[in-house]
């Protein structure tokens, strides 16, 4: 993980989401590369990179979500009452 560019600065969720976004668009780039000019991997570190995506995946997944929850609080709120 890359550290914090600083400890003051409090990223939104939606910069957070575009983060992720741009991080996983130059990931696909780099895999599209490989796909397009071959090269050896084992079977373990393709293993590894599946594993990679699928983290990744999950997280761009999670924290749309949790942007999605937060710019409707009225409703998680209304659902959570009920």
């Amino acid at each position: 993980m890359e550290p914090s560019q600083s400890a003051a600065t409090v990223e939104s969720p939606s910069e957070i989401v575009a983060h992720i976004d741009q991080k996983a668009v130059r990931l696909s780039a780099l895999l599209r590369d490989i796909d397009n000019h071959p090269i050896a991997l084992n079977s373990e570190l393709r293993d590894r990179l599946d594993e990679v995506l699928e983290m990744l995946g999950c997280r761009v997944a999670a924290t749309r979500a949790l942007l999605r929850q937060a710019a409707t609080p009225e409703l998680s709120r209304a659902g959570s009452s009920a």
